[in-house]
């Protein structure tokens, strides 16, 4: 039966050789209405044997038995099962073999001379080995919760309500720096924001204060004095009155996260910027359209010799320019651009050239290029914004004027140069370096200067982009970039890239002689006044009849009107009112025949699909030159078979020049 010691029956094991002395305990037991089940034993085999493999809730053993003791009883039970309490009932234990006993592990010891007090022993023993077994759950539960709360990543912390910290766990080690053993005690304020906490945390009192609870981004201290952005929680836990008790936190890391939302933040922008680029590109082709025509035209001219400079001046900054739009365009798209050979030399003079001009006068440049500097292959515009780039931040880091050194050289890279840069190869490189003798760069900075974003200039100042963009860069040409410093010092960066195999030697156009036409009729498109003139211009000098329109709706009137008459179209793709595909597709519905060359501000590649729909003859990518704009139509109009081989300038040709050209027949 039941009884209020326990809900079921107690196991008991009973180790005695006398049948009288196991009757009697099974019979006070009963008479006490004491629910047990009760295994008895003889023998050390069965002991050992009902240990082994029987569950038991207390031993009940003699002290003298004819082949065995209770003290060896004891000791086989403390090794095999130690959580059973162990009781020694027994005649013949006197005193001091009983406190030996109980210095060996036993709970208790009964006279069977006062058998009274053999069940309040049991109850006793049995109520004490639960608790036990209560409070090694609650510690087991405890280490697995410490457990738990160590191998969470975030910081987990519990403080007095004066802030003195009482737990800190792992997660909170590996964010802040410090270990358990050296905050404990500590003023969690004085530790994570140096004694100074910003104002947040006067709301988060105010907040804690009236709701138990507060969230928020702090920004806090680490051991090693960097500053980490944390997702703070907090709550304020209360004692049985409902007192404020103490402080729990838990501190999530987000400054990787605050760092990857800057850069979408600020890659959108530069998405928006890359959407504005198309436009802005366009007005800028045409507006540079005419400079590149209208040198060709004056080159065909008398003039004094002494302009002959003053043109190649001219030309080169308006290709310059051109190219620089091409370069923002293709960074603006991700399109990729083909490389020619770049003689580095040529881009320190000029950038020497620049520094002298533009730079502060308290900054001196000097120029050392090597005789005999080997050509690379690249871009000569992403190459020019490399070095540019270099030479701003030189600029920057001497606010009080120095020396800027630029010097090129070609050298020859071991694999034990350039091993700590894995994907360069050994071989011939051409090297640049900028010495400058500023500040120099702390070692701190220096882990970071080639992270996207990061700067360490003042708010408008720098975009922190320029290093890490001049890396990619250089990475593209299968170059790479160094840098070495001296807080104090100078610093100096030098980028390598490979030397080009083959030098090839630029094509040199002729333009002395270019494609003339024989009358031809030559509808011409654009809503650039200026383009429209200077084409126009340019067409008639060299032969041909030119009838030009400002608009799609009067080109197609135009068309209309004199569709036998007109032999070849050239039209912008960028007009309003209605573009250069809605024109292309008007008139093909009224001659489907007629070649038309198209012209774009653009990239040739941007609207492939649409372009190839409409069968354009040929491209003109602007700026154009008056040879790329010649050679294009001499060439379709005899593709087309619609002429022939016309006059150059007195000269008979039989083919058309082969020149350098950015036109593209399709």
């Amino acid at each position: 039966m039941e009884t209020k010691d326990t809900n079921q029956a107690v196991r008991i094991l009973h180790l005695e050789d006398t049948y009288t002395d196991q009757l009697f305990v099974q019979e006070t037991l009963l008479s006490e209405h004491f629910v047990a089940t009760i295994e008895n034993v003889k023998t050390r085999e069965d002991f050992e044997s009902a240990l082994r493999t029987k569950v038991f809730d207390l031993i009940i053993s003699d002290y003298s038995l004819p082949s065995f003791d209770g003290v060896s009883a004891l000791a086989i039970a403390r090794q095999v099962r130690p959580e059973i309490p162990f009781i020694f009932f027994s005649g013949t234990i006197g005193e001091e073999l009983a406190v030996d006993g109980l210095r060996g592990g036993a709970v208790d010891y009964v006279l069977k001379q006062r058998p009274a007090r053999l069940l309040p022993a049991i109850r006793r023993a049995i109520q004490d080995a639960r608790e036990r077994a209560r409070l090694r759950g609650a510690e087991e539960k405890i280490r697995q919760q410490a457990a738990l709360l160590d191998k969470a990543s975030d910081a987990i912390i519990l403080c007095d309500m004066d802030r003195q910290i009482l737990f800190w766990n792992k997660g909170a080690e590996r964010i802040y720096g410090w270990t358990t053993e050296e905050v404990v005690g500590k003023n969690l304020v004085d530790l994570l924001f140096s004694g100074n906490p910003p104002p947040e945390t006067s709301g988060a009192r105010k907040c804690l204060d009236e709701r138990g609870e507060w969230s928020g981004e702090l920004q806090e201290f680490t051991k090693d004095h960097r500053t980490v952005t944390v997702q703070a929680r907090a709550t304020l836990i209360r004692d049985e009155q409902s007192y404020p008790k103490s402080l729990f936190i838990i501190n999530t890391d987000i400054t990787e996260r605050k760092q990857l939302e800057e850069q979408f933040l600020r890659s959108q922008r530069l998405e928006s910027l890359g959407a504005l680029i198309s436009g802005i590109a366009h007005d800028l082709n045409n507006a540079l359209s005419p400079v590149m025509m209208g040198i060709d035209i004056l080159r065909q001219n008398p003039k004094p010799e002494d302009a002959r400079p003053i043109f190649d001046m001219v030309e080169a900054s308006t290709r310059r320019g051109a190219d620089m739009v091409k370069q923002v365009l293709a960074f603006a798209r991700g399109a990729d651009t083909r490389k020619s050979a770049v003689q580095l030399d040529r881009l320190v003079k000029e950038m020497g050239k620049i520094i002298t001009d533009v730079f502060p006068k308290n900054i001196k440049c000097e120029v050392n290029v090597a005789p005999g500097t080997w050509p690379v292959s690249g871009l000569a515009t992403q190459l020019h914004q490399v070095l540019m780039n270099l030479c701003v931040n030189a600029r920057d880091a001497m606010p009080k004027g120095g020396t800027l050194k630029l010097a090129t050289k070609n050298v020859q890279l071991n694999q034990g140069d350039v091993a700590q840069h894995p994907d360069v190869p050994a071989g011939d490189y051409v090297c640049v370096s900028v010495e400058d003798s500023g500040t120099g760069i702390s070692e701190e900075q220096l882990a970071k200067i080639f992270q996207p974003f990061f700067t360490t200039k003042g708010p408008g100042k720098g975009t922190g982009l320029g290093l890490s963009t001049s890396r990619n860069i250089l990475q593209n040409h299968g170059g790479f970039i160094s840098v070495e410093t001296q807080p104090g010092s100078g610093t100096t960066f030098k980028f390598c890239v490979p030397a080009a195999k083959a030098a090839e030697s630029p094509e040199v156009s002729n333009n002395a002689f270019l494609p003339a036409g024989s009358g031809e009729c030559v509808l011409v498109i654009d809503d650039e006044e200026s383009v429209l003139a200077i084409t126009k211009s340019t067409l008639e000098n060299f032969g041909y009849a030119v009838i030009k329109a400002s608009s799609g709706p009067e080109a197609v009137a135009t068309f209309a009107e004199q569709k036998d008459r007109i032999q070849i179209i050239i039209t912008d793709m960028s007009m309003p009112f209605m573009d250069g595909v809605a024109t292309t597709m008007a008139l093909r519905k009224i001659r489907a025949d007629v070649p038309i060359i198209i012209t774009s501000g653009l990239s040739q590649d941007q609207d492939t699909d649409t372009n190839r729909r409409i069968k354009a003859a040929a491209f003109l990518q602007k700026p154009f030159t008056a040879e790329n704009l010649l050679t294009q139509v001499h060439a379709v109009l005899t593709r087309e078979g619609s002429t022939r081989l016309p006059h150059t300038n007195g000269a008979t040709v039989t083919a058309p020049h082969k020149t350098t050209t950015t036109a593209t027949a399709w």
